[in-house]
């Protein structure tokens, strides 16, 4: 089970924002190998320090960037 990174670098309000965002894409990507959330992870993050603030919105973009979705 993959450890579920901590967004302490950003304010509690877009930290629960990516820890939801996050959530949300681990239950799309079902059984994905650490790295694969690792990978996930960072991409939510550039996505959240460029502005975005959208839960679904972070979410759908970093699983298309990483090919996870069409």
């Amino acid at each position: 089970m993959a450890h579920v990174p901590s967004f302490t670098n950003f304010d509690p309000e877009t930290a629960a924002t990516l820890g939801a965002a996050y959530d949300e894409a681990v239950a799309r990507l079902l059984d994905q190998p650490d790295v694969v959330l690792e990978i996930i992870t960072k991409r939510l993050v550039a996505l959240a320090a460029r502005g975005e603030r959208s839960v679904h919105k972070l979410c759908d973009e970093a699983l298309i960037a990483e090919d996870f979705l069409n």
